[in-house]
């Protein structure tokens, strides 16, 4: 294992989103092989390359997996390993996650629930976004996908995302869960809640600390606005063409789409490979 304080200059440690950003979006999903291989040359240059994302490790496809990258910081900073050792795992507290479990079906939000080993849905029918996801992630992770009735309790979970319906009380259950949790608002009505404390930014964080570097050695790439707290963050911010308006008004270069091959020629741009 790397020793902690090694890395002083001249490497560069990559955080990658992967939806929209190594991952194409749309009908067809894939990752281009100009990805993989800017992806390949950065650490054959030395440098070191994590994947950065919203998704919990249970949500990692067994592709990116494969794709050789050092280290993976998932679920908003929750959960962080390298080589395939857990740094940091965070969990909801127990007495926590049965408060939100509850909560959520008295306030009449449709939601899914994200831990390291499992994905929890509802049993009861969904009417929202929510319902895609439902559909996807049981064909992706039928092995991680776990439904459950409004009584259960004793779920271990690190993060969630929730739906509004025309019958749902959002504001009174963020007024009530403001100290503890952190809303992302992603649009038409869907939110991705994360405990407070933790964000992309707070992953990078936790790394610099862990090999002891400086900011400036860090480079993050992403295309949605859960991506602007690393953006913001990092000593070097890339957008993807098409992300998110806040997104393009953050960063410090925007690359090509990533079916266009954005992430090769930003690492070209930047002579980084």
């Amino acid at each position: 294992m790397i020793k902690k304080g090694r890395y002083k200059r001249c490497v560069n440690f990559f955080f990658f989103d992967i939806d929209g950003t190594i991952l194409s979006e749309g009908e067809k999903r894939y990752i281009p092989d100009s990805a993989v291989e800017a992806v390949h040359k950065l650490q054959q240059n030395g440098h070191l390359c994590f994947i950065n994302s919203g998704r919990s490790w249970s949500e990692i496809n067994d592709n990116i997996i494969d794709l050789g990258f050092d280290g993976f910081v998932c679920g908003c900073g929750t959960f962080i390993n390298y080589h395939g050792k857990p740094l940091l795992a965070d969990e909801l507290p127990m007495e926590l996650a049965d408060a939100i479990y509850a909560d959520l079906h008295s306030y009449k939000l449709e939601w899914l629930l994200e831990g390291q080993h499992a994905i929890y849905y509802s049993t009861l029918p969904y009417r929202t976004h929510i319902g895609d996801f439902y559909k996807e992630y049981h064909t992706l992770f039928p092995d991680h996908c776990v439904d459950y009735p409004p009584e259960t309790r004793g779920l271990h979970f690190d993060k969630f995302c929730i739906c509004v319906t025309p019958e749902s009380d959002l504001s009174g259950f963020m007024d009530k869960y403001k100290d503890r949790l952190t809303f992302i608002d992603r649009g038409n009505g869907f939110y991705e809640v994360v405990p407070v404390g933790h964000s992309k930014a707070t992953g990078i964080q936790f790394l610099m600390d862990y090999f002891d570097i400086p900011l400036e050695d860090t480079i993050a790439i992403g295309d949605s606005n859960n991506d602007l707290p690393m953006l913001e963050f990092a000593g070097l911010s890339i957008g993807m063409q098409k992300s998110d308006a806040d997104v393009l008004s953050t960063v410090d270069y925007v690359t090509d789409t990533v079916e266009n091959d954005g992430i090769y020629k930003a690492m070209k741009h930047f002579h980084l490979i």
